[in-house]
């Protein structure tokens, strides 16, 4: 008897430590999505301009509208959409250079994809298979889109758009969650253009639901669906809450529409099997085709309607693959859970090795904190900028007593040249849209040592600063042409004049 009483103490202590085994599942899960941004030295194409643009907006007090930073397009009417994610990276920048920026991204991430858990469980009951299906085909479907950018600040507020519509799905007495929806929806239109992404998800719930109710399957009652329609319409409005009021639409409108962007960048293509992260999209839908065909039960139908409407958006552009993932996984912890057994009671372990497992886990994470983790890990993750950035190149142009007037460079080099020598303007840079596609063409021509003199001679260049991996071609016939000189080259890059 007195042994008993004993062990109840020491029993209670450890579940209110919270040392079982599903603890270090769950922080396996956040922390291995946490490193993940740690381990990913920033690349130069998206990162350096809109740094750039949010340092333009404090020095301005304003949001630009025109372009500042080329000399092919000064002047030119340019729409910064993401002005609040901009501004976010340059005061992160100020407050603790590139490390706090890093850190910050990881963080985000272990919010956005914490939530997306905690969905996946409170649905499906099933910690284990919920952080199994993160950590597995989620993480490697949508790591690709992980880099530091304003689509990653929107990744929080589309899985938030998800759990108050799933939430109110289940619990109709949850109202008071559609409150969120607004103020949402209004901090995400200043973000990023994805924004349209939240009027769809309500716009398939409601048709969804609406749906169900005619067929006579369970659905939101008509009381609880008018309610979401009317929230609905007042988060339409909190669209009108940026800069430009309505003109945001239009905005997407165009670039959606834009020749430049549909045709070059590769974002915008649709997935294939030529190519790693295509392989992974196609194994993901094929498992989950199976999963919700051998599942023990149908799967909702309003989640079956936003799978399939985020699938043809993914099939359509491989920058769309992430926003699939967010919506296909609850749906696959929920419909993974029949084909397993009953459920029964999990193995907690030992506090005490728990407690030893979790230590480890918080030390891999702190040896890829920025500042530290070029001592533990190799260089190709332990820097903080990828290799292709061209520090030590701009950094010799800086020095150049006359530097070029109308310079030729890689668009990735023209990002960075806008942070790093803004007084350098450039010929074209990752803005794509801002770039007539005519201006495109003849970019990718001379890249690839395509008609040089002549479009040398066009666009009045100056000088070259080329990437060795991407202008290659470009760069053996600088060397050959009469009245250039080569005045700088490294791994990376090469630096050309005219004389």
């Amino acid at each position: 008897m007195q042994g008993s009483l004993a062990g109840k103490p020491t029993q209670q202590k450890r579940r209110a430590l919270g040392l079982t085994l599903d603890t270090v599942y769950l922080a396996a899960a956040l922390l291995l999505i946490g490193m993940r941004p740690l381990l990913t030295p920033i690349p130069p194409h998206d990162f350096w301009w809109h740094m750039a643009t949010g340092r333009l907006t404090q020095e301005l007090g304003a949001i630009p509208t025109v372009d500042s930073f080329s000399f092919t397009r000064a002047g030119e009417l340019f729409f910064n959409q993401s002005w609040l994610a901009q501004l976010l990276l340059y005061e992160l920048q100020g407050l603790g250079g590139l490390p706090l920026i890093i850190v910050a991204q990881s963080l985000l991430l272990m919010s956005v994809y914490g939530l997306l858990l905690w969905l996946c469980v409170r649905r499906s009951e099933r910690l284990r298979l919920s952080v199994a299906l993160l950590l597995i085909p989620t993480m490697a479907l949508s790591f690709d889109n992980w880099n530091v950018r304003p689509q990653s600040y929107a990744f929080l507020c589309f899985v938030g758009f998800l759990v108050v519509l799933s939430e109110y799905r289940r619990d109709e007495s949850k109202a008071r969650l559609l409150w969120l929806l607004p103020p949402l929806m209004a901090l995400w239109v200043n973000l990023h253009g994805s924004f349209v992404l939240g009027a769809a998800l309500i716009g398939l719930t409601l048709a969804a639901e609406l749906l169900k109710r005619i067929s006579g399957r369970p659905a939101l009652s008509w009381l609880a669906w008018r309610r979401l329609l009317l929230w609905g319409l007042i988060t339409a409005l909190a669209l009108l809450l940026n800069p430009r009021g309505p003109a945001v639409l239009a905005y997407v409108g165009n670039l959606l529409g834009s020749s430049q962007v549909t045709r070059l960048v590769t974002e915008w293509a649709p997935p294939s099997v030529r190519d790693l992260n295509g392989i992974i999209f196609f194994l993901f839908v094929i498992a989950t085709l199976l999963v919700l065909i051998y599942a023990r039960r149908r799967p909702d139908l309003t989640d079956l309607v936003l799978l399939l409407a985020f699938l043809w958006l993914a099939l359509g552009a491989k920058r769309n693959v992430v926003w699939l993932g967010f919506v296909a996984t609850p749906l696959l912890a929920v419909q993974l859970a029949t084909l397993l057994p009953a459920r029964q009671r999990n193995f907690a372990g030992s506090s005490a090795l728990n407690g030893l497992l979790l230590g480890l886990l918080l030390l891999l994470y702190a040896s890829a904190l920025p500042w530290v983790k070029g001592a533990f890990w190799p260089p190709e993750v332990g820097r903080l900028l990828s290799e292709d950035t061209p520090v030590a190149a701009v950094e010799r142009l800086r020095d150049e007593a006359e530097r070029p007037e109308r310079l030729f460079h890689a668009m990735s080099y023209g990002s960075y040249l806008i942070w790093a020598l803004p007084e350098q303007k450039v010929f074209i840079d990752p803005r794509i849209e801002l770039y007539p596609l005519e201006q495109w063409e003849d970019y990718l021509a001379l890249s690839g040592g395509y008609n040089v003199a002549e479009l040398l001679a066009r666009y009045r260049i100056d000088g070259l600063l080329l990437s060795q991996d991407e202008q290659e071609a470009l760069i053996v016939a600088a060397r050959r042409l009469p009245g250039w000189e080569l005045r700088y080259e490294d791994a990376q890059s090469a630096y050309f004049v005219r004389q």
